[in-house]
């Protein structure tokens, strides 16, 4: 009796939300990655070899891409100030990316395995973002 009741209150329940589905304003395309963005984000960040810190000049980690092994007192043009994701692959320790070369202006600490795919979503204290304004890059401290 129980499993029969439940039945139909599925069925109606069903009923009720095709119902309710033929009358709502269509859907609005979602800012959500579907299953191949995913696997190309992904791919990028694996890109980036074991013992370094690595830098992308576009977000979801693609692009150009710039990777330190070694404390960075200046940044290669190629980078300095152009990234917009950053991924720690080191084994030791926290990167250190610095807003100004030599190490200098504002720091934006990377614990080890951390990523920031799209680092214009980063707020920086005082204002602004992380994105294009890395200069410089040293590891646990300086």
């Amino acid at each position: 009796m129980l499993r029969n009741v439940r039945s139909k209150m599925a069925m109606t329940g069903a009923a009720a939300l095709a119902m309710a589905g033929a009358f709502s304003a269509p859907a609005v395309a979602q800012d959500n990655p579907d299953a191949a963005e995913i696997a190309a984000i992904v791919a990028g960040r694996s890109d980036c070899p074991r013992l370094y810190a690595c830098l992308w000049e576009h977000k979801n980690f693609s692009g150009k891409r710039w990777q330190g092994k070694d404390n960075n007192r200046t940044l290669p043009s190629s980078i300095d100030n152009e990234a917009s994701s950053s991924f720690n692959n080191g084994i030791r320790c926290t990167a250190h990316f610095a807003t100004l070369p030599g190490y200098g202006g504002q720091i934006l600490a990377e614990g080890l395995g951390s990523y920031r795919q799209n680092l214009a979503l980063d707020p920086r204290p005082g204002g602004g973002n992380w994105n294009d304004i890395i200069s410089s890059m040293y590891w646990c401290s300086k």
